[in-house]
């Protein structure tokens, strides 16, 4: 326990180190974002959880070569990298196509580019020990199940897929639905994305799962559930009000209600599912068998 302690005050002072890499980054995300430091450091615990999480699940491997997936600013995968191991960093085109590709490739990060929707991962297969995915899978607006059969094909068979996102049915989910109110992200939002000098221009929650069918998407598709466990801002705030106090109490007798959920699944065979992707799916592809 006191080992783990000391390697996630280490982690801290790293990712903590590399978010202040990013001070005179002037990307602007958005007008209610603020700078990418302000944003990072907002999210720094994620960062920390995710690293000790990998590191502890590495530790008796032999070969540590890692994808993040939706890497973006890419502060796991330079973190990743500064602790020796081999990264792969991919995301979306015009995400890669901004300058902080350059900076991944300064810290000898691998970057490479995809549309996820079109199910083609350029790696070959069986590539990678672990394989990260971190709030990406909510922000799919199509079927899944192929990038999981292909997450699956390139990853070796005992690899990590570590994937974290939004847990669904956590407790301000439940209360909005008892006032009649949407899970969904606000029609209203559409409006204001396409407006003139709109600065938002996020993909929006089209899915968010519970854990229950995480493992429904997983376990079918050749994984063993290693672990599942949820985590809210609440887990790591310093001097709380009485409110909150009682919520963090809550939270701690019934976990389900936390705001995110992480699942570490590891690969025990190859996906033998073959699916058929009609042409409406994928207008990349007049007719695919996956």
């Amino acid at each position: 326990m006191i080992m783990k302690f000391k390697r996630k005050q280490e982690l801290d002072l790293l990712v903590t180190e590399v978010i202040d890499s990013f001070k005179d980054y002037s990307f602007d995300l958005s007008s209610n974002q603020g700078s990418a430091v302000q944003y990072l450091l907002k999210h720094k615990h994620e960062y920390v959880r995710t690293l000790d999480d990998i590191v502890d699940f590495s530790s008796d491997k032999v070969n540590k070569r890692v994808l993040e997936v939706g890497a973006f600013f890419g502060v796991v995968s330079i973190s990743l990298a500064k602790l020796g191991f081999e990264v792969y960093s991919l995301d979306q085109p015009k995400a890669m196509s901004l300058t902080h590709q350059k900076k991944l490739m300064d810290y000898g990060i691998t970057t490479r580019s995809a549309d996820l929707q079109t199910y083609v991962m350029p790696f070959e297969d069986n590539f990678f020990d672990c394989i990260i995915m971190c709030e990406v899978l909510e922000h799919l607006n199509f079927n899944p199940l192929p990038l999981i059969k292909e997450i699956n094909r390139i990853g070796t068979q005992g690899s990590l897929f570590y994937l974290s996102l939004p847990n669904i049915a956590k407790y301000s989910n439940r209360l909005r639905l008892l006032r009649g109110q949407s899970l969904y992200f606000p029609v209203e939002g559409f409006f204001r994305q396409l407006e003139v000098d709109s600065t938002d221009h996020g993909q929006p929650h089209w899915r968010e799962y519970t854990t229950k069918e995480i493992q429904k998407l997983l376990e079918p598709m050749g994984y063993d559930i290693k672990d599942q466990y949820y985590f809210c801002t609440l887990d790591y705030r310093e001097n709380l009000t009485p409110k909150n106090r009682v919520t963090k109490l809550v939270f701690n007798l019934f976990p389900s209600l936390k705001e995110n959920q992480t699942t570490l699944a590891v690969q025990q065979q190859k996906s033998d599912k073959v699916f058929y992707i009609p042409e409406a799916w994928n207008r990349i592809y007049e007719k695919q068998v996956i």
